[in-house]
């Protein structure tokens, strides 16, 4: 995707030789868009996109043990 990099937009890939883009997260006046690459979306209002943060930080040190144990790197890097 082609698409203009802004500082309200992540993108998310994985790791090889080039990084494939699997999709677009952005922050809009109206809550979070989320676009896949294969056109697939979610849109969530700011409510639930905070919602869904606040999972997502009681979850985060599960899904740090996961994503720790399925990399491919030989090298682990901590944040």
């Amino acid at each position: 995707m082609d698409m203009p990099k802004t500082s309200n937009e992540m993108h998310f890939g994985i790791l090889m030789e080039e990084v494939a883009e699997k999709f677009t997260i952005s922050v809009t006046d109206r809550g979070v868009i989320i676009n896949g690459k294969e056109g697939n979306s979610m849109e969530f209002s700011a409510g639930e996109a905070l919602m869904l943060l606040d999972i997502l930080k009681d979850e985060e040190a599960e899904l740090r043990r996961i994503a720790e144990e399925a990399s491919p790197l030989p090298a682990k890097i901590k944040v």
